[in-house]
Protein backbone atom coordinates (compact mmCIF):
# COMPACT_ATOMS: atom_id res chain seq x y z
CA UNK A 1 0.00 0.00 0.00
CA UNK A 2 3.33 2.73 1.00
CA UNK A 3 4.24 2.04 -3.08
CA UNK A 4 0.42 2.30 -4.43
CA UNK A 5 0.39 6.21 -2.36
CA UNK A 6 3.87 6.82 -2.84
CA UNK A 7 4.58 5.37 -6.43
CA UNK A 8 1.34 4.08 -8.38
CA UNK A 9 -0.68 7.13 -7.85
CA UNK A 10 1.43 9.45 -9.06
CA UNK A 11 1.92 7.51 -12.15
CA UNK A 12 -1.57 7.51 -12.73
CA UNK A 13 -1.97 10.85 -12.57
CA UNK A 14 0.86 11.62 -14.45
CA UNK A 15 -0.50 8.87 -16.93
CA UNK A 16 -4.10 10.50 -17.25
CA UNK A 17 -3.30 14.12 -16.80
CA UNK A 18 -4.13 15.15 -20.24
CA UNK A 19 -7.22 13.28 -20.91
CA UNK A 20 -9.23 13.89 -24.27
CA UNK A 21 -12.81 15.37 -23.63
CA UNK A 22 -14.75 12.27 -23.52
CA UNK A 23 -11.88 10.75 -21.27
CA UNK A 24 -12.10 13.29 -18.56
CA UNK A 25 -14.79 11.72 -16.32
CA UNK A 26 -13.40 7.99 -16.51
CA UNK A 27 -9.73 9.18 -15.52
CA UNK A 28 -11.06 11.81 -12.70
CA UNK A 29 -13.52 8.81 -11.52
CA UNK A 30 -10.31 5.94 -11.68
CA UNK A 31 -7.92 8.66 -9.48
CA UNK A 32 -10.54 9.28 -6.85
CA UNK A 33 -11.25 5.28 -6.58
CA UNK A 34 -7.56 5.18 -6.29
CA UNK A 35 -6.89 7.49 -3.92
CA UNK A 36 -9.73 6.68 -1.30
CA UNK A 37 -8.64 3.49 -1.62
CA UNK A 38 -5.43 4.01 -0.47
CA UNK A 39 -6.70 6.03 2.21
CA UNK A 40 -9.28 3.46 3.37
CA UNK A 41 -6.34 1.28 3.92
CA UNK A 42 -4.03 4.05 5.98
CA UNK A 43 -6.78 4.86 8.27
CA UNK A 44 -7.99 0.88 8.70
CA UNK A 45 -4.75 0.69 9.90
CA UNK A 46 -4.16 4.03 12.76
CA UNK A 47 -3.40 2.41 16.14
CA UNK A 48 -5.77 4.33 18.17
CA UNK A 49 -9.58 4.43 16.24
CA UNK A 50 -11.57 7.31 17.53
CA UNK A 51 -15.16 8.49 16.50
CA UNK A 52 -13.49 10.58 13.51
CA UNK A 53 -11.08 8.07 12.12
CA UNK A 54 -14.46 5.93 12.00
CA UNK A 55 -16.21 8.83 10.13
CA UNK A 56 -13.10 9.08 7.75
CA UNK A 57 -13.06 5.15 7.12
CA UNK A 58 -16.40 5.60 6.33
CA UNK A 59 -16.22 8.29 3.92
CA UNK A 60 -13.43 6.60 1.94
CA UNK A 61 -14.99 3.44 1.73
CA UNK A 62 -18.17 4.99 0.48
CA UNK A 63 -16.40 7.72 -1.81
CA UNK A 64 -14.01 4.26 -3.44
CA UNK A 65 -17.75 2.51 -3.50
CA UNK A 66 -19.00 5.30 -5.40
CA UNK A 67 -16.66 5.11 -8.02
CA UNK A 68 -15.02 1.53 -8.16
CA UNK A 69 -17.30 0.78 -11.14
CA UNK A 70 -15.18 2.98 -13.55
CA UNK A 71 -13.23 -0.40 -14.73
CA UNK A 72 -16.19 -2.69 -14.74
CA UNK A 73 -16.03 -2.79 -18.72
CA UNK A 74 -12.63 -3.74 -18.55
CA UNK A 75 -14.06 -7.08 -16.37
CA UNK A 76 -14.02 -10.45 -17.11
CA UNK A 77 -16.87 -12.73 -16.37
CA UNK A 78 -17.70 -16.39 -17.04
CA UNK A 79 -19.03 -15.83 -20.12
CA UNK A 80 -16.12 -13.78 -21.53
CA UNK A 81 -13.69 -16.34 -20.64
CA UNK A 82 -15.92 -18.87 -22.30
CA UNK A 83 -16.58 -16.59 -25.59
CA UNK A 84 -12.58 -16.04 -25.43
CA UNK A 85 -11.71 -20.13 -25.25
CA UNK A 86 -14.25 -20.77 -28.24
CA UNK A 87 -12.28 -18.14 -30.29
CA UNK A 88 -8.78 -19.41 -29.34
CA UNK A 89 -10.33 -22.97 -30.35
CA UNK A 90 -11.42 -22.05 -33.33
CA UNK A 91 -8.18 -19.58 -34.55
CA UNK A 92 -6.16 -23.06 -33.98
CA UNK A 93 -8.08 -24.78 -35.78
CA UNK A 94 -8.01 -22.59 -38.88
CA UNK A 95 -3.89 -22.28 -38.22
CA UNK A 96 -4.02 -26.33 -38.12
CA UNK A 97 -5.75 -26.27 -41.32
CA UNK A 98 -3.67 -23.73 -43.04
CA UNK A 99 -1.00 -25.88 -41.88
CA UNK A 100 -2.13 -29.03 -43.46
CA UNK A 101 -3.23 -27.59 -47.14
CA UNK A 102 -0.09 -25.69 -47.36
CA UNK A 103 1.77 -24.02 -50.22
CA UNK A 104 1.26 -26.17 -53.38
Amino acid sequence: MKALRCEIVPVFAATLSNPSASQRIPFTEALFCIKNLVYFHFMAQCRYITEATIEYIENYLEEFHCNNDVDSRFRTSKSTKNVSEALKRKLTWYTQEERKSGPA
